[in-house]
């Protein structure tokens, strides 16, 4: 009877334990990612957001929105900065909400906005042109870091398990199917004779990749500075949807993707490591706007249910 009464008991205690350890564990979980953004001057980085992990909310990455944006009749808004300046990004008072306005030239606005919802972050970025000359071959970069670049000292808060620097979790779709992007892509072209390692070649080129729908940008020379020092190649493979994703080395189950609609490129750069998905902008009107609508997901599940998600959103967002 006293053996029966010891073992209902050790029951008891156990399943208090694995019931305090589920509730630690969903409180510690919020899947509406915070926003926020850096309090010190700083002349680099100047238009990042920090976008809070679901899982660990202490954790974040860092989005570049944007890295660039520059075109004919548009200065550039830039993420780099002569002077040291504070973040432009303003935030509600659950911080789910953040904005700027950039005015890279009188008559010329450029909006961002992130607005957090369940697992995810809705992006959209707006060009006001109030001139009376059209805004023409919009350009713009938006770079997704999980981490500082390689070499730096890693930010205390980053989400270091998605700090793929080899291409071996660095997956797109081609035609709804996932892929590894450089080691199961192909491509024909020069590659670049730096005195590497063979082993090393396919990890440590900025592979790109053309979008359905999107330009042939092997064609363009404006962006000679992605296959010059970089070096950047175009793989032959077309992306669709026009996603690029990253798989937690943690955590198989666990990813974290980029999209915009429309899209105009991927690539990714394993020495920084950064992940993109650009977006492409129709030409502005003189007195007219513009705007184009992006996404950054986390996902707990598999690459495919990953891709599901992806069809669903563009499904769900109008041009």
């Amino acid at each position: 009877m006293k053996s029966n009464l010891v073992s209902g008991l050790l029951l008891v205690v156990m399943l208090l334990g694995c019931s305090s350890r589920k509730i630690e564990t969903e409180k510690s979980m919020n899947p509406v990612p915070g926003l926020s953004t850096y309090t010190e001057m700083r002349t680099g980085g100047v238009r990042d957001i920090f976008i809070h992990s679901p899982w660990n909310p202490e954790r974040s990455l860092s989005l570049g929105f944007p890295e660039h944006c520059w075109g004919t009749g548009l200065p550039n808004t830039s993420h780099n900065s002569k002077e040291p300046t504070n973040s432009p990004w303003r935030f509600n008072a659950d911080s789910t909400e953040g904005w700027y306005e950039n005015v890279p030239k009188p008559g010329v606005i450029y909006r961002a906005r992130a607005i957090s919802d369940s697992m995810a972050v809705r992006l959209s970025a707006t060009i006001v042109n109030g001139t009376d000359e059209p805004i023409t071959d919009i350009r713009s970069l938006v770079c997704l870091k999980p981490d500082s670049h390689k070499g730096a000292l890693s930010r205390p808060e980053a989400m270091v398990g998605f700090r793929d620097t080899s291409f071996s979790r660095t997956w797109i779709a081609v035609d709804g199917s996932p892929m590894l992007l450089g080691q199961e892509t192909t491509y024909h072209g020069d590659i670049p004779d730096r005195g590497w390692a063979e082993h090393e070649i396919r990890s440590r080129i900025n592979w790109g990749v053309n979008v359905e729908g999107g330009p042939d940008n092997r064609t363009l020379s404006s962006i000679g500075w992605f296959r010059g020092g970089s070096p950047g190649r175009i793989v032959e493979q077309v992306a669709g949807p026009p996603m690029i994703a990253v798989q937690d080395k943690d955590h198989a189950d666990r990813w974290f993707t980029t999209i915009w609609k429309p899209s105009r490129v991927l690539f990714c750069n394993p020495q920084n490591p950064c992940f993109h998905s650009d977006p492409s902008f129709p030409d502005c009107p003189a007195s007219d706007s513009i705007s184009v609508n992006g996404v950054v997901l986390f996902h707990q599940g598999s690459i495919e249910g990953l891709v599901e998600r992806v069809e669903n959103w563009r499904d769900s967002v109008t041009e």
